[in-house]
Order: C-alpha cells, then structure tokens, then sequence
C-alpha cells in the first residue's frame, strides 16, 4: 500500500485520515503532542522528529511516498520545516490551510499576541482564545478581566484572578449565547483560525455588540495547496 505520513491536529486532520484511509492508503499520523490520538483512524505518533533532517530521514526510512501537511494555521514552525524535510527526501508536499475568518467594519486586527494585550481597553471583560500557550502576554494586564477557554490546563503566571474554561469544539450556537448571559464580555480576542468548529463565538460577539481583536496568522508559511478535505484529496489522487 501506498504510505501517506500526515501531519495532524486538526479537524481538518482527522477527515483526512478517514479519507485516505477509506481510499486505500496506508497513514501515519503525526501528532505534536496536544491532540487526541484516538480521534485519528489507523497508526498514529506523538512528538517531533528533531529538526528537518531527521523528518526527511524518517520520510526515507518510511518508504512514504507523500507528506500532507494539515496542521493548525499558527503552527508557524512546523509547515516550513515540512515542505524542506519533503524536499529534502524526494517527496511531494500538499498544505491543507483552511480559509482565515475575514474581519467586519469595527473589528481589530493585529500582528501579534502582544499587540492584541496592547490593544485591550483598561477595565474591560475579555474573552481569551488564543490557546494555553499564547496568554503570557495577557497575563501582565492586571487592568483587564479575563476569562480564558482553553482546551489544556493553562499556566497563568501566579495570576488566581482568570477564569478558566476548559473545553473543546466545536461549539454550537447555543451554548456560546448561553456563555455571554453568563458573562457579558465587552471584548472578544481570537487567533485568525478560520474554520467553522469556533466560528459560533464570532456570531455571539457581533449579536452583543462585542468588540474583536484578531490575531493574524504568522508569515513565512508554505502556501497552501487546498483550503479544505475534499479539494486536498483531489491532489493526493493525481501525486499518487
């Protein structure tokens, strides 16, 4: 059989591995570590592989004949990692990113985590869902009240006055209005994900009259070959 390696932890992911799956191919998916492993049909793997090189040995060694690349949006290291290691080994690369959320008038944008800290108004009621790696540059805003929704146990600095919510999506509608009655947030921050597993919070948000402040994705990303599962399967067909 044909050996696919998938770099996961996404949706995305998991209806890639069942997919090609399906299709008859044989995968490996590589997970760096936060994501479920039994959400993935098949063979999985937790951990990096220690730098490029040795990614593109693995590939070698493997016998793989692809490398699909459907890890989160601001996984900013991996994806260049992952298109040079493939390159490296002889093999194709395909990127699945899917679409950013487009901003409206009255939403903020901004490059980086700590812009979006700069950015928060004294006094207000922040929702924060940046993931429980990027709250350090909250976390130095004692003006601010934060609830913070995070899918792992976060580490808040010392900090006894966040609110943690732990939980992951998707999130329907429903609960996240019922989130907002119970805490009326002034202002949501997000990482630009895209996607339609958190897309409900941006909904809440515009009915309540939040303000948003987006964190755009990172540079220096491999562009991406396909924005969703069944446009990326097209392109392992015609690779394989």
């Amino acid at each position: 059989m044909t050996r696919v390696l998938l770099l996961g932890g996404t949706q995305e992911a998991r209806a890639l591995a069942a997919e090609l799956t399906a299709a008859g191919f044989e995968v490996l998916v590589s997970l760096a570590g936060r994501a479920s492993a039994a959400a993935y049909p098949g063979e999985t793997r937790t951990g990096g592989f220690g730098g490029e090189q040795a990614l593109a040995d693995f590939l070698r060694r493997g016998r793989f004949a692809l490398l699909v690349d459907a890890t989160h949006p601001f996984a900013a290291t991996i994806s260049p990692a992952a298109a040079r290691a493939a390159d490296a080994a002889g093999l194709p690369y395909l990127r699945l990113e899917r679409p950013p959320w487009h901003p409206e008038a009255g939403d903020i944008e901004v490059p980086t985590l700590a812009a979006a800290a700069a950015a928060l108004e004294p006094g207000s009621r922040v929702f924060l869902t940046v993931g429980s790696a990027s709250l350090a540059p909250f976390l130095g805003r004692r003006d601010v009240a934060f609830v913070v929704r995070t899918v792992e146990a976060p580490d808040l600095g010392g900090r006894a006055d966040v609110e943690v919510l732990r939980a992951r999506g998707p999130f329907a509608l429903a609960d996240e209005r019922a989130l907002w009655d119970a805490h009326p947030f002034d202002t949501l921050v997000t990482k630009n994900a895209g996607g339609a597993a958190t897309e409900a919070k941006l909904l809440v948000a515009r009915e309540r009259g939040t303000a948003i402040v987006f964190v755009a994705r990172p540079g220096g990303q491999p562009p991406a070959d396909a924005a969703d599962v069944a446009g990326l399967m097209a392109l392992v067909r015609r690779a394989l």
